[in-house]
C-alpha cells in the first residue's frame, strides 16, 4: 500500500516504523522542522517537513494515488482538514485520530473510515483497519518485537488444509472453532472456519499475512 500519515508525534513516528516494516510505502509529513530532520534520519520513509493541511503539499506526497491517508496529529482540526482533501480526492481509506469525544461526530459525519480516539490501542486499531478482513492484530509483546494474530481461515484459503502447530515460522497456539479451543500439534489439520491465534516474531509476521491471503 502507498501510505500517507500526517502527523510525526509518538503515533505518528511509531505507525510508520510498524508499516514501513511491512514494505508499505509511507510518506509523513510533519510541520515542526527539527523534528522533521530527527524523523527522516531515523525512519524508513520519505519525510516531508510542510503542513499536512495544505493541498499542493498533499498532492506532492501523490495523495491522488494513495491507497490510505492516515492524520494523528495532536490538534483535531488539523486532522478533519486532511481528512476532508482526502475525501474530497477520492481516497479509498481515510483514517483520523481524534484527540477531544467531543469533536468525534464531526469525524463520523464526514464519513471517514476509521475514527480513533486516543487510547493505547491506537496503533492496534489503526494497522487492523488496514489489514484484510480475517486478519486481526490482538497484542504486541516483547517490547514490540513480536506479534499475537487472530486469523480466520476462510473456504479456498491456502492455510486450509495445513498440518501442524508452525505457520512460516509462527506458533499456532489454540484454535477455535464451534465454541471449543484446542491446543494444536504436529498432526493438527487445519480446516475453513479455524479461528487461529499465532504468536510469531515481527520478522515473520509478514510471511504468515501473505499465506492467510492467498488462496488454493
Amino acid at each position: 500500500m502507498k501510505i500517507i500519515i500526517v502527523g510525526g508525534g509518538k503515533i505518528g513516528e511509531h505507525l510508520t516504523k510498524v508499516l514501513s516494516k511491512k514494505k508499505h510505502s509511507i510518506t509523513l509529513i510533519e510541520n515542526e522542522k527539527e523534528l522533521s530532520k530527527e524523523l527522516a534520519s531515523n525512519l524508513d520513509a520519505l519525510v516531508i517537513n510542510q503542513d499536512g493541511t495544505t493541498m499542493s503539499i498533499l498532492k506532492e506526497a501523490g495523495i491522488d494515488k494513495c491507497n490510505a491517508v492516515i492524520s494523528v496529529t495532536g490538534d483535531d482540526k488539523t486532522n478533519l482538514m486532511v481528512s476532508e482533501i482526502a475525501k474530497s480526492i477520492g481516497v479509498p481509506k481515510i483514517i483520523a485520530r481524534v484527540n477531544n469525544p467531543g469533536d468525534e461526530e464531526l469525524f463520523v459525519k464526514l464519513g471517514i473510515s476509521l475514527v480513533v480516539p486516543v487510547t493505547q490501542n491506537t496503533i492496534n486499531t489503526i494497522e487492523n483497519d488496514l489489514l484484510e478482513s480475517n486478519v486481526r492484530i490482538l497484542s504486541k509483546i516483547g517490547d514490540g518485537k513480536a506479534t499475537i494474530l487472530e486469523i480466520v481461515v476462510e473456504d479456498g484459503s491456502a492455510i486450509a488444509n495445513h498440518k501442524g502447530n508452525i505457520l512460516n515460522g509462527g506458533i499456532i497456539s489454540a484454535i477455535y472453532k464451534n465454541g471449543t479451543v484446542t491446543i494444536p500439534d504436529i498432526k493438527t489439520k487445519i480446516e475453513a472456519g479455524d479461528v487461529l491465534i499465532i504468536v510469531a516474531q515481527d520478522a515473520h509476521i509478514n510471511s504468515i499475512l501473505a499465506t492467510a491471503k492467498a488462496k488454493n
